[in-house]
């Protein structure tokens, strides 16, 4: 091998490759402690509840800003981040004024933009380092993230915060070279791509892409125009591979462990994706909103706050979008729900879809899916709290109607220590959203459920002042209130059973962590064969055959062996970990059972929508009724809290968990920070903060 070649292997040996075996190896160390002293206990209740003050990861600082709901724990990192910045720039400046004590200029050099130069050149590298962790965050299964138990829709954060410094750092890069080449008359230098130094222009390049990258994901700019923000994140792939164009690949080794976690996730969701998934059934609901039963495999695993990425070709091949799962995995092996309410255009478009298929009674619906998940939390953490206090906005309900169903089912299955206490606090903006909580048969599930638990309803519904129509008399009003709580919930429906022979598929990347483990591995293995592959037939004869023309500058361009790091890592992870990816497939479509699947879903769907349809005159099926529902103003929910802490014992920690729109969690998130104080008092009732709001 090389000179060069081992070099830039052996920088690969001391940085990359460590950094990527022992993320996967912790993640995996991490999992098989949890399964043997934590994992039982997630599954049959927590032993021990939460006590004392909040975690600092769930106490909310930072509440409104550019930067949302900052915990103390991030507060605490973004603080260290920034000073080992300052240390780093101020080792960088203190050992370069010493060096420019002796420097020697060139007759079109000047002093202060050779200094300017060399800040330039330590905010690229710095910038560079960032550019491997920018990554992470975004690898919807990450290793790295799982281990933390960090779901992907809290991390995204991150990576608008490592971005927003990342281009900051790059943007004063380009300038501070662009400023000193015009002192020096030498602007044309942003246009060298000089074969065996710095290309400049690639460097250019890159930092045009990812300038346009980062307005685009300005916040009122992404909320605005999201479509445009979407297609021109895009650019990644030119951002990334003209900036390894710019860098070579001895610092294109230096964010390997971030690109190469990242290339892999995108690899194994773009599998699961290409899988075509059966709706099982299609419910369409009196406020608009409808519900989509999908077919899965059972090695399928996933939480009650669980949540997938949806995709529905006969709407677009390329638009997805998240939504959270409305069932439990007690529910059924074979099968997941999703609430689905019409807001923009796609949603519409679909909408139209399934109200057509469902009134038609077209059997089969002919609706295929892709799906890319399920992601979100590893462990029921919700379990962990004594007293759970929800809080909901609109279809924000979502996530609990997988959170109560799932608890349901625990109580009715006997497990032990679980949450004792439930407060659901949900607002809506109209009565008839109300009949979405008649999706949990709490009476069905759990018949003696009220003995087990406590479990509290408050309603409020904010653009009405009063449960029926202002049209009709007052004298009927009485009546009209008690049949609004007994709307029928469901329009019409349509079961698919044969939808069952096309399951989601097991492969992805918060999958199995044993077959996560094999892919990631032969991934790794792949790259490094198939760099050494091209160093031994391609970097080496043609470095021999420059010498010997007596060529001394004959070398592989540099921009060319970073391009080589490229496609070894992407050709590495789609030859190597897609063959591992393969057998995986093949080998859970063997063991996948769907003949059985299909009678089971027949019954378990029949069984479900006769919950759903079948109403009774007792009031213990129905949690909401005119005593906890308020119309004309939305929740105090200080006074709320405040009468949760009264009911609780000294010293209690109190989950809070909500979903909803962004002015929802920054109220919940000020109340919680309201009644958290900074001197810990053992006497106080903490309430820990937790958001299940998915938002880009």
């Amino acid at each position: 091998m090389g000179t060069v070649g081992g070099y830039v292997l052996a920088l690969w040996v001391l940085h990359g490759c460590p950094c990527s075996i022992s993320s996967r190896l912790l993640a995996e160390s991490q999992r098989e402690v949890c399964a043997k002293h934590g994992g039982h206990a997630f599954r049959q209740g927590c032993k021990e509840k939460v006590k004392g003050r909040a975690s600092m990861q769930n106490l909310p600082v930072i509440t409104r800003g550019r930067m949302g709901i900052v915990s103390a724990a991030e507060l605490l990192w973004f603080v260290l981040f920034l000073l080992m910045f300052c240390w780093i720039m101020g080792n960088y400046i203190v050992r370069d004024l010493k060096a420019f004590e002796t420097i020697h200029l060139k007759p079109f050099e000047k002093m202060w933009g050779k200094k300017l130069k060399r800040i330039g050149l330590h905010l690229g590298f710095i910038g560079i380092i960032c550019l491997n962790l920018l990554f992470l965050p975004v690898s919807r299964g990450s290793v790295l993230l799982r281990t933390i138990d960090i779901p992907y829709e809290h991390a995204v954060k991150y990576h608008q915060w490592l971005g927003h410094f990342m281009m900051t750092l790059f943007t004063l890069h380009g300038l501070s070279y662009s400023i000193a080449w015009y002192s020096e008359d030498r602007l044309s230098k942003l246009f060298d791509w000089a074969p065996h130094k710095v290309a400049n222009f690639a460097g250019v390049i890159a930092l045009l892409a990812g300038v346009t990258m980062w307005i685009t994901s300005i916040g009122w700019v992404r909320k605005k125009y999201f479509e445009t923000f979407y297609w021109t994140h895009h650019l990644y792939i030119v951002f990334a591979l003209f900036m390894t164009f710019h860098i070579g690949e001895v610092l294109f080794n230096v964010t390997f462990c971030g690109l190469f976690l990242f290339v892999l996730d995108r690899f194994l969701r773009f599998c699961q994706s290409r899988n075509s998934v059966g709706v099982l059934s299609t419910k369409l609901l009196p406020c608009g909103t409808f519900e989509l039963t999908l077919a899965k495999s059972r090695g399928v695993k996933y939480h009650a706050l669980s949540y997938i990425y949806l995709n529905i070709p006969e709407v677009s091949k390329l638009q997805w979008h998240p939504f959270s799962v409305a069932s439990s995995p007690y529910d059924g092996d074979s099968w997941l729900k999703i609430l689905i309410k019409p807001y923009g255009g796609w949603t519409l478009q679909l909408q139209d879809l399934v109200s057509a298929v469902v009134k038609l009674g077209r059997c089969p619906s002919n609706i295929n899916a892709a799906i890319e998940g399920p992601y979100g939390h590893e462990s029921n953490f919700f379990l962990q709290y004594e007293m759970l206090v929800l809080v909901a906005g609109g279809i924000g309900i979502s996530p609990f109607v997988a959170l109560l169903r799932d608890l349901l089912q625990r109580y009715q299955r006997g497990q032990p220590n679980l949450p004792s206490t439930v407060y659901l606090i949900w607002a809506v903006q109209k009565s008839e959203e109300l009949q979405l909580l008649g999706l949990i048969p709490a009476s069905t599930i759990c018949p003696d459920y009220k003995l087990k638990f406590n479990l509290e309803v408050h309603a409020f519904v904010t653009r009405e002042t009063s449960p029926f129509s202002l049209e009709r008399g007052s004298e009927t009003s009485d009546l009209h209130q008690h049949d609004r709580f007994k709307m029928p919930r469901i329009l019409a429906s349509l079961i698919d059973a044969e939808a069952s022979k096309h399951p989601m598929s097991i492969v992805a990347g918060a999958g199995n962590n044993m077959w996560i483990t094999a892919c990631f591995l032969a991934s790794l293995l792949g790259y490094i064969i198939v760099y050494l592959l091209i160093n031994l037939f391609i970097v080496q004869p043609f470095e021999q055959g420059s010498v010997k023309d007596g060529n001394s500058s004959g070398s592989i361009p540099r921009w060319i062996t970073g391009l080589f790091s490229v496609i070894s890592m992407i050709l590495g992870v789609v030859i190597c970990g897609g063959s591992v990816v393969s057998l995986w497939n093949f080998l859970g479509r063997l063991h996948q059972n769907t003949s059985g699947a299909v009678e089971e879903n027949v019954h378990l769907l029949s069984t479900s929508d006769n919950d759903g349809t079948a109403f009774t005159d007792e009031c213990a099926d129905r949690l909401l009724d005119p005593s906890n529902t308020y119309f004309g103003h939305r929740p105090n929910l200080r006074d709320l809290f405040d009468g949760y802490r009264k009911l609780q014992r000294p010293g209690a920690n109190v989950g809070v968990l909500v979903s909803g729109p962004e002015s929802l969690q920054i109220s919940v998130a000020e109340t919680c920070r309201a009644f958290n104080t900074v001197n810990y008092d053992s006497r106080r009732v903490a309430f820990s903060y937790h958001s299940v709001s998915f938002e880009l």
